[in-house]
């Protein structure tokens, strides 16, 4: 069996902005870029995985099927799908529970045009001849830590809301509440799971009421995008230049209205973030290369 490794590094916003995060096999000659680069980060984690299957997940452009960036997701998502096969994600990648609470862990699978379909191959077996390593080079195959079993336990509750989301995604009546439900209920999971027993009947409450008012404000800035379809024609990038403003606006006050309604304990075990750090997730490089815009 190969190995995935998670990898990440710091974008160019620095402390404003996420770690990008990518995968390689564990012999190092092949790796996916996950909408960026893909050399010379550092690692995260890494298991035992098919590497056959990653690389189908991930497809030809090595996206693995976040079809549209900073809407169906970013880097992150892209990751912990071709990472699937290991049973691992990209979590301690500095960002990364920001990018979870408003993308999920694999992405929001049913906006509009851009459905993002999480395909998982899950007959997929065996290694890349690139990723199987050879006899005189030993690779640091290291047991699961305790952080990889709960993970992995985490990622056991997670699919199956995302293979329910994908039965209501393929029926034309799936209507943007059942991508909010489902974005609402996987927000739940992961903060069930971060604050253990600091979770509580009440707090739990007002996490998924200020996490609602997130969701129908980022369905409200995606609607502008799909009236003039500019993710299809490409021709007017302005619409998508004021949703990537805008998206960043709406991160920055969900980060505040959390760290108004948790304390300094809860929200750093949460979104592993000092209550007064704030951080965005578009990628300024990305937003360049993809769709030719430039933030200021």
């Amino acid at each position: 069996m190969g190995t995935l490794i998670a990898m990440h590094y710091p974008t160019k916003l620095f402390l404003k902005a996420a770690d990008h995060t990518y995968v390689k096999c564990g012999t190092g000659e092949k790796a996916w870029s996950c909408w960026g680069g893909k050399k010379d980060g550092d690692e995260l984690r890494r298991a035992e995985g098919s590497t056959k299957r990653a690389d189908k997940i991930a497809q030809s452009d090595e996206r693995a099927g976040i079809t549209c960036y900073l809407i169906n997701g970013v880097c992150h998502q892209a990751a912990n799908r071709i990472l699937l096969p290991a049973g691992i994600t990209v979590r301690g990648a500095r960002g990364y529970s920001i990018s979870q609470a408003l993308f999920g862990p694999y992405g929001r699978i049913g906006v509009w045009p851009c459905r993002a379909p999480f395909r998982k191959y899950g007959d997929a077996t065996g290694d890349l001849d690139d990723c199987i390593a050879k006899k005189s080079k030993a690779l640091n195959i290291q047991r699961r830590s305790i952080d990889d079993k709960a993970d992995w336990q985490y990622i056991q509750k997670v699919l199956p809301l995302y293979a329910e989301g994908e039965k209501l995604a393929r029926k034309r009546s799936f209507a943007p509440v059942d991508a909010r439900n489902m974005n609402v209920e996987l927000f739940s999971l992961m903060a069930d799971f971060e604050l253990g027993p600091m979770m509580g009947k009440k707090l739990r409450s007002r996490l998924r009421k200020v996490q609602k008012r997130t969701e129908i404000s980022i369905e409200k800035a995606q609607a502008q995008i799909a009236v003039k379809k500019s993710l299809r024609s490409k021709k007017d990038m302005s619409s998508i230049k004021a949703y990537a403003k805008r998206f960043n606006k709406i991160t920055t006050a969900y980060q505040d209205e959390m760290a108004d309604l948790l304390s300094a304990e809860e929200y750093e075990t949460l979104f592993s973030l000092k209550p007064d750090e704030r951080i965005v997730l578009a990628d300024p490089d990305v937003l360049k290369s993809e769709y030719g815009i430039t933030l200021k």
